[in-house]
């Protein structure tokens, strides 16, 4: 994030220090590699907005991560990228449950296939491509999902994992969680991820706010 005075605008109180604060911790975790967990109550298609938005652009590598089976992976992808180029990988539970009986509910065998495959994608864009600071977007839909195919060890090691591989490239992780930051604190260790961004429908649009719990950091709502 770039620093202007119209920064302020974005915080109750604190003025320009708090933004520059905030500024500079962000750009931190761009340069040091980050993890962000991303909650809210808004539909599947705001999820969608939220994440492509965030996956950079061409100059960017990805990686998108769902448990589900994905008819049109490029909802979630920024615009004029496509799940076919040679920077993008796509993986998917049904995947991880293509050796077994295809279409039943997954479990933490699955998770532990699908974060190998998390892995093995990272590094295979590692290897074919030279990743500078934040030039690797990950993005893993419907975190919950997760908790229903393993206990808060499994869904831990998963994040963990995934968190260290992109942290290793210095590279950004968007984990989204369907549903509010208390619900996601009941059944997440929110403590794995460095920012906490928060969802909202407002008039038709979607608006998010950041939190930066390590130096007491919330901005106002604003439009994606």
């Amino acid at each position: 994030m770039k620093f202007t005075r119209g920064s302020c605008q974005l915080f109750r109180g604190g003025g320009q220090e708090t933004a520059r604060v905030f500024a500079q911790r962000l750009e931190e975790l761009k340069q040091t590699g980050c993890s962000i967990l991303v909650t809210g109550t808004v539909d599947a298609a705001g999820f969608a907005e939220q994440l492509s938005l965030s996956l950079g652009n061409q100059t960017c590598k990805q990686v998108v991560v769902s448990p589900y089976q994905l008819s049109t992976p490029d909802q979630l992808l920024p615009a004029g990228i496509s799940p076919a180029m040679d920077s993008v990988r796509v993986v998917t539970g049904e995947q991880a449950r293509s050796t077994a009986s295809a279409g039943r509910a997954g479990g933490a065998d699955d998770l532990a296939t699908l974060r190998e495959g998390v892995l093995d994608a990272i590094t295979d864009l590692s290897d074919e491509f030279e990743l500078g600071d934040n030039d690797l977007r990950v993005g893993v839909q419907s975190l919950g999902q997760f908790c229903d195919w393993a206990d808060g060890r499994g869904v831990r090691r998963f994040v963990q994992a995934v968190s260290k591989y992109v942290g290793l490239v210095n590279g950004t992780l968007y984990c989204q969680f369907r549903g509010d930051s208390t619900r996601a604190s009941e059944l997440l260790d929110v403590g794995l991820f460095d920012a906490h961004i928060e969802l909202r429908s407002q008039q038709e649009c979607v608006e998010q706010r950041w939190h930066l719990p390590d130096e007491d950091i919330t901005t106002k709502w604003v439009s994606l």
